[in-house]
C-alpha cells in the first residue's frame, strides 16, 4: 500500500510540475492560431447603405404654333379687248336705269394722275356703251349683304378699262363681283382735240335683294 501511495503522490507532482508548461504552450497555441486566422482570413469591406433619389429633369418645351400666311387679293392682269362699235352695242349690254345712276356716273379724270405721261385729261368723257350686269353671289344673298359699290376705272384709248379699283366698298364679297363686271364694261373712250385718250371715270354697281 505504501508503494500504491507513493506512484500516486508521485503522478500528481508530476502533474503539477508540468501544469504551467502546459497553461504556456496553450496560450502561445492560442495566440499564434488567432494571428493566422487574421491573416489568411479575406478582409471584410463595408458596403454602407446608400439612399436614392428619383432625379427629376425639367426641360422647358416651348410649341410652336404655324400661322398660315394670309393671302392678299391681287387684280388679275387685263386682257384687251376690242371696243364694239356703236351700231354693234347690244340690246341686251345696254345700261340699266336702275343700276347706274347719271349723278353717280362721274368723270373723274381731271383729278388723278395714275397715268403718269400717258394720262390726258379728255375734252370728252367716255361714254359707256355696253354695261356688265354683276352676279350677286348667293352666299351675301344668304348674308343680307347689299349696297352700292362704286368702281374707279381707267378707259383705254380703245374704250377697254385698263384698270379698276375700289373707291367705295360694301363688302368683299360684293366689291370683287364689281371689279369683276366693271372690268367687262366697254367705253367710248374719251377725246381731247378729237384724238382719244386715256380717262378715268367711277360707275356704280348696285346690289338690292329686293
Amino acid at each position: 500500500m505504501t508503494t500504491a501511495t507513493y506512484r500516486a503522490t508521485s503522478a500528481n507532482e508530476l502533474f503539477k510540475a508540468k501544469y504551467n508548461r502546459y497553461i504556456r504552450w496553450s496560450l502561445i497555441a492560442a495566440i499564434v492560431f488567432t494571428i493566422l486566422f487574421f491573416l489568411f482570413s479575406p478582409k471584410y469591406k463595408p458596403n454602407p447603405y446608400r439612399i436614392y433619389k428619383d432625379e427629376m429633369l425639367m426641360v422647358d418645351v416651348q410649341t410652336a404654333i404655324d400661322i398660315p400666311d394670309i393671302p392678299q387679293e391681287t387684280l388679275k392682269p387685263q386682257v384687251a379687248v376690242e371696243a364694239a362699235p356703236d351700231d354693234m352695242v347690244d340690246d341686251e349690254t345696254e345700261v340699266a336705269d336702275s343700276l347706274i345712276d347719271s349723278d353717280e356716273f362721274l368723270d373723274i379724270g381731271s383729278g388723278l394722275d395714275e397715268g403718269g405721261s400717258d394720262f390726258e385729261v379728255s375734252q370728252d368723257k367716255p361714254v359707256l356703251i355696253s354695261f356688265a350686269q354683276p352676279d350677286y353671289p348667293e352666299i351675301a344673298r344668304a348674308s343680307q349683304l347689299e349696297g352700292t359699290v362704286l368702281v374707279k376705272v381707267q378707259v383705254g384709248t380703245d374704250g377697254t378699262v385698263l384698270q379698276a379699283v375700289v373707291i367705295k366698298s360694301v363688302h368683299p364679297t360684293l366689291d370683287r363681283e364689281a371689279l369683276k363686271a366693271a372690268r367687262r364694261c366697254k367705253f367710248k373712250p374719251g377725246r381731247q382735240r378729237d384724238i382719244p385718250v386715256k380717262a378715268w371715270m367711277a360707275i356704280p354697281f348696285a346690289f338690292k335683294l329686293h
